[in-house]
């Protein structure tokens, strides 16, 4: 089992289940001090290892949506006060 600390808060991270410790080349989140950090993993060893983001935190499924809403809408506005504007 490969035991990381963050680079930050150095609490533990919990690899989530889905990274494979053999060959792993990516992203991932402190689940403390919600940081992202780049791991490349190599027969279970660590061989790069950084900070990417300080306090990045990963959004909800029902944060995405509402996100991608909001955008619709911005988007829809934006678009009828073009055409308004269009118009004079």
């Amino acid at each position: 089992m490969v035991e990381i600390e963050c680079l930050l808060c150095e609490k533990p991270i919990k690899l989530p289940k889905y990274i494979d410790t053999e060959d792993y080349d990516g992203e991932m989140v402190c689940q403390e001090c919600e940081s992202l950090l780049y791991i490349k993993l190599v027969k279970s060893k660590v061989r790069k290892y950084r900070i990417e983001k300080r306090g990045f935190r990963e959004f909800s499924a029902e944060e995405v949506v509402k996100l991608f809403k909001t955008m619709d809408e911005k988007e829809k506005e934006l678009l009828a006060e073009e055409h308004k504007n269009r118009k004079k």
